[in-house]
C-alpha cells in the first residue's frame, strides 16, 4: 500500500508545477512522448530530479515493469534508438535481470531501468521515498548539503550515508530505513545537525 507521500510521484504532473528544472523535464517528457511510449510498462519517474536535489549532472531516471524482456528491448529500440546515445544492455542486480537502456535529448539524460518488479517495489523507488522523507523532516540545510556532496562526486544514495553518519552499504543501509518511524528519521537528523 502506497503513502499519501508516495502517491504524489507516481503521476508526473507534480512536475508542471515544481521547480524550474522539473518544469523543463516535464516540457521534455511531453514533446518527445518519453513515458506515453512506455504506457504498457507502468513508467515512474525516480532519482534525484522529482525530489528537487539534482544537479547540473543528474539524469532522469524512469523505473518500468516489465513481463516479457524482449518485448522492453523492441519498444525501447523502435521508440528511442534515433535519439543520442542510444545504448541497451542488460545487467543482473540484487539478483533481477535489469534492462537499462539510455538515450538523450537535447536537454536530458535517460535511463530507463526495467525490471520484473512493479516500480514501485524497485530499489530505486524505496531509495527515493526514504531520501524524500528525511528532505521533508529535515531542515533546510540538509537539502544544499545533499547537493554539495553529489557536486563532490557521491552518488545520492552515499550523500545521504554521508550526511547522517549512517554505515555500511549506502544501498542496503537506505532500504532499512523505509521501515522506520518519523521520530527516528526525527532523531537521526537531529543527531546530525539538520
Amino acid at each position: 500500500m502506497q503513502s499519501l507521500e508516495s502517491e504524489t510521484f507516481l503521476q508526473p504532473d507534480y512536475l508542471r508545477l515544481g521547480n524550474p528544472k522539473q518544469q523543463e523535464l516535464w516540457e521534455d517528457l511531453e514533446k518527445w512522448k518519453i513515458l506515453k511510449n512506455l504506457i504498457g510498462f507502468k513508467p515512474t519517474l525516480a532519482g534525484t530530479i522529482p525530489i528537487g536535489i539534482d544537479t547540473e549532472t543528474s539524469d532522469v531516471d524512469i523505473l518500468v515493469k516489465y513481463n516479457v524482456p524482449s518485448h522492453l528491448q523492441k519498444i525501447c529500440y523502435a521508440k528511442f534508438r534515433n535519439f543520442a546515445n542510444y545504448s541497451f544492455s542488460e545487467k543482473t542486480i540484487s539478483l533481477r535481470v535489469t534492462l537499462i537502456c539510455r538515450f538523450s535529448t537535447p536537454k536530458f539524460q535517460y535511463e530507463i531501468f526495467g525490471q520484473s518488479l512493479e516500480p514501485t517495489e524497485q530499489y530505486a523507488w524505496i531509495h527515493m521515498m526514504v531520501e524524500n522523507r528525511f528532505l521533508s523532516l529535515a531542515n533546510e540545510n540538509f537539502r544544499e548539503t545533499i547537493r554539495e556532496l553529489k557536486r563532490s562526486g557521491l552518488k545520492t544514495e552515499h550523500a545521504f550515508c554521508e550526511a547522517l553518519a549512517l554505515k555500511g552499504d549506502p544501498f542496503k543501509t537506505l532500504l532499512l530505513w523505509n521501515q522506520k518511524s518519523d521520530d527516528e528519521y526525527r532523531d537521526l537528523l537531529s543527531k546530525n545537525g539538520f
